[in-house]
């Protein structure tokens, strides 16, 4: 657990810094946009995606990663065009952010679930 935090600081602090190299070209604002949405949008629903298809131990580091940025390029645009096309929801920065938070949720939501149920 103790090593999971200093990951998390790790890639925290070094996601900052590269916002600070970008705002170099961009503004400051919209350089720690720029990183921390693509984050948001290109890595995070893949990865917990990749942990509700494969668990902890079937796939490396790097194989992880690529298939994050896979999954979240597969799954993201679809979801957001069979939104529109069967909600008729406008796709917009809002509508999109929104989605995507939701799809991390019930991604989140059934990784915690099978872990409640593997540990009884």
């Amino acid at each position: 657990m103790r090593k999971l935090i200093q990951y998390i600081i790790f890639s925290i602090v070094g996601l900052v810094v590269i916002s600070l190299f970008v705002s170099l070209w961009l503004p400051i604002t919209q350089a720690f946009r720029l990183v921390f949405g693509s984050i948001y949008i290109l890595f995070l629903p893949g990865l917990v995606l990749s942990y509700v298809f494969f668990k902890k131990g079937e796939k490396d580091f790097i194989e992880r990663i690529a298939l994050s940025f896979a999954l979240s390029i597969v799954i993201i645009p679809l979801l957001t065009f069979y939104f529109n096309l069967l909600f008729k929801v406008k796709i917009n920065l809002l509508n999109v952010s929104l989605k995507v938070l939701a799809f991390t949720a019930v991604s989140s939501t059934i990784l915690l679930w099978r872990a409640r149920k593997s540990r009884k």
